[in-house]
């Protein structure tokens, strides 16, 4: 079998995954939204925050890029110390090193605002931006595709592994629905502050992480 074959085959597990689902995803509009942004999961005008929504997938609110600019002032002078005075630590598959996009600070890949270098050049969202109405792979008839396969098995890191099952959702629940829940899923449990992808624990009350979200190896 060539692996155009296997390609479809791949594609149509995915589209029956999802058959029935209804496309509810509202157009982005690409002008800069993060001068509106509220604290609590929405815009000034009660809008939920939609451009956290990746090309790929994932969930820019959680990204520590994003976190670096837009997150809780406490938060983000904890993350810096925290940075700052951790040692080089033995590697731990799938989990990328504690300075991990130091120094990077992002608006969120579909914001229209500031991008951090490797959103800039992202192929899965220039690709989604001239051929998606929604500017995401989540209405896109390819998916998956060698573009999107390719970018989650690079670096093998756990967040990627999530791209598939949130393009489904954002297929079954609507872009604002899944918007709102992913706000709330990587919310730490008892203080309300929004979680890094990769935070074992909050930073701010020191909850463990909670178990609604990807679980990380026992010995990072």
């Amino acid at each position: 079998m060539d692996s155009s074959n296997k390609d479809e085959i791949t594609r149509r597990k995915f589209v029956k995954g999802v058959t029935g689902a209804a496309v509810c995803c509202a157009c982005l509009s690409l002008d800069r939204v993060t001068a509106s942004e509220g604290k609590e999961g929405k815009t000034s005008d009660g809008n939920a925050r939609v451009h956290l929504a990746g090309a790929c997938g994932i969930f820019c609110g959680s990204c520590p890029a994003y976190l670096a600019r837009h997150g809780d002032d406490e938060q983000i002078k904890l993350k810096r110390q925290k940075i700052s005075s951790s040692e080089p630590g033995k590697a731990v598959q799938g989990i990328p090193p504690v300075n991990w996009m130091k120094g990077l600070l992002c608006d969120g890949c579909l914001s229209g605002g500031e991008l951090a270098g490797h959103c800039q050049m992202c192929n899965i969202r220039l690709h989604a931006l001239e051929t998606q109405e929604n500017s995401r792979c989540s209405g896109c008839e390819e998916l998956p595709c060698y573009r999107i396969n390719g970018l989650i098995n690079m670096g093998n890191y756990l967040h990627r592994k999530e791209y598939l099952p949130n393009l489904k959702k954002i297929r079954e629940m609507g872009l604002e629905e899944w918007a709102k829940h992913e706000e709330e899923r990587w919310r730490c449990q008892k203080c309300g502050l929004t979680m890094s992808w990769y935070d074992p624990e909050c930073i701010r009350c020191k909850e463990p992480r909670s178990g609604r979200l990807f679980v990380l190896p026992e010995d990072i």
